[in-house]
């Protein structure tokens, strides 16, 4: 066995020359890609925090708008209950004071009324002490001739 130095040289100038090729379009293009490929999850990542991160400003913001709306509702009931107690209050004054106002009239037709009917009784009065004589007069000529 013996060392073929031509052979040798050939080899290692095949050797590298395979190492060349290989780098140029195989290693490289595949470094490339592995590059490109983390740089776009490192991008979506940080795409994903910044939408987490929005999303907890966002939840804050909506549970922050919750709570005053919230006060805003028990403001306006509030309000809307102190209207009603006032318009509630308004309405039994007006009722009650119409209801006066009724009591007061309907007194005042019965004096009214009362005092015709004396009036009329006042008129009428001569006449029926006088018819009341006559029935009496009469009532007592009638028993005597009993």
């Amino acid at each position: 066995m013996s060392i073929n130095v031509s052979e040798v040289i050939w080899t290692i100038v095949c050797f590298f020359a395979l190492l060349f090729v290989l780098k140029k379009f195989l290693l490289d293009p595949l470094v490339r890609f592995m590059d490109q490929r983390q740089s776009s999850i490192d991008a979506g990542l940080e795409k994903g925090r910044e939408a987490q991160r929005m999303k907890e400003e966002s939840d804050a913001a909506l549970r922050e708008s919750w709570k005053e709306r919230g006060i805003e509702a028990k403001q306006l009931l509030a309000e809307g209950k102190a209207a009603d107690d006032k318009e509630r209050v308004w309405v039994l004054e007006n009722a009650k004071k119409e209801a006066d106002q009724a009591l007061r009239e309907a007194r005042e037709r019965i004096d009214r009324e009362r005092n015709e009917v004396q009036a009329d009784a006042a008129e009428q009065m001569p006449q029926l002490v006088s018819a009341l004589a006559r029935q009496l007069l009469s009532g007592g000529a009638d028993r005597e001739e009993r």
